[in-house]
Formats: structure tokens, C-alpha cells, sequence
């Protein structure tokens, strides 16, 4: 199978109230003037650093969103630390799911990562995983077959996400460090 993808969706709410639009978030950082959709998006996974990985997919993303009217998603560090961790499990274990055997639930590594944390009044996560051999492992093919899958769409067009962390890891969890990519996009609100 040369492209496999999965996802999960969590609320959390610490009290009853209303949701309100978070200010408006910006493009993610490190978008360059040139942008990483075109440099990146179509490179052979061996060929990128982990950077330039992250880069495309954020772009591509946040390029789709605009399309259908939606704010830019930033990257946070504490998501991009959890989702980095969640794809090295993935990849060394040899294991494409949400929660690896000996790994914690997704909401424990967010809490980990002092993502979620007390004090907050709301918070929202998903996370969608995703792998690909070859071709099928590009950042464009990746984000392509997340946008042909609703539950995975549902993720990415989400008006409530605000933030993001993306893992990647060359390879694929049958064959690591083949030509092929993992990625993990953890997406997140939260409100204190």
C-alpha cells in the first residue's frame, strides 16, 4: 500500500461558554517570500530536511484554508514538539497509528508538552498522520489525499484550529528511512 493516512479529533472544555474567534493568526512562521509550496511541495522526500518538510506541508495547508475563506494556522512549538516525537515513535516502532504500543494517548503528549494544561477554559485538538512511498510521499501528495479524505478535510478546514505542529520523518513506518515520508499534524486551540 503506498499511502496511508489516519486521524482523530478531541474537544475539551473546562466551562459552558460561548466559543469566540481567536484573533486572527498569521501565516505560519518561516514562510519565506518564495514560497515553500512551490520550492517544496513536490520534492522527493529524501531530498528535504525536516524543515523544508514542515515548511511545505504548513504552506500547503494554509494555502487550502485561504481557499475556502479561512485563516492562516501558526506553528506552535509545543504542538511541532509533540507531533516530531509522535512521528519518531511511528517510525522506529514501525507503527502507523495515533497511539503506538507504550506510547501515551494524544491528549497526554499534548499535556506533556504543556500544550494543554490546567488553567485553561477551552481547548481543542486533532491530529491527523499520514504516510507515503515514492511519489505518494511528497508534501503535496500527502496534503492531497488528507483533502480526498472527509474526516481528515474536516481537520484541516476546521475555522476553530489556530495552531499546528508538524512532525516528519523519512520513510515509511514499514520501511524506515526508504524513500518515502511520515507526517504527523497536530492541530490546536486553546483558550485561557
Amino acid at each position: 500500500m503506498p499511502l496511508r493516512i489516519h486521524k482523530i479529533v478531541l474537544v475539551g472544555s473546562l466551562a459552558l461558554v460561548a466559543t469566540a474567534l481567536l484573533a486572527f493568526g498569521g501565516p505560519l512562521a518561516g514562510a519565506a517570500s518564495a514560497s515553500p509550496c512551490s520550492r517544496f511541495g513536490n520534492s522527493d522526500p529524501s531530498q528535504l530536511s525536516h524543515r523544508q518538510a514542515r515548511m511545505a506541508v504548513g504552506c500547503l495547508l494554509n494555502r487550502t484554508r485561504e481557499r475556502h475563506g479561512l485563516h492562516h494556522i501558526r506553528t506552535s512549538h509545543r504542538l511541532k514538539r509533540a507531533a516530531q516525537k509522535h512521528t519518531n515513535r511511528m517510525d522506529r516502532s514501525r507503527c502507523f497509528e495515533h497511539v503506538c504500543p507504550g506510547e501515551a494517548s494524544v491528549l497526554t503528549r499534548l499535556e506533556r508538552v504543556n500544550y494543554i494544561h490546567g488553567g485553561l477554559r477551552r481547548w481543542l485538538y486533532g491530529e491527523n498522520i499520514a504516510y507515503g512511498d515514492g511519489n505518494y510521499g511528497t508534501p503535496r501528495a500527502i496534503v492531497h489525499a488528507w483533502m480526498h479524505s472527509p474526516e481528515h478535510r474536516h481537520n484541516i478546514l476546521n475555522p476553530k484550529f489556530r495552531q499546528i505542529g508538524i512532525g516528519f520523518a523519512r520513510g515509511i513506518p514499514p520501511k524506515p528511512g526508504g524513500n518515502g515520508s511520515t507526517f504527523t499534524t497536530d492541530f490546536g486551540m486553546r483558550r485561557h
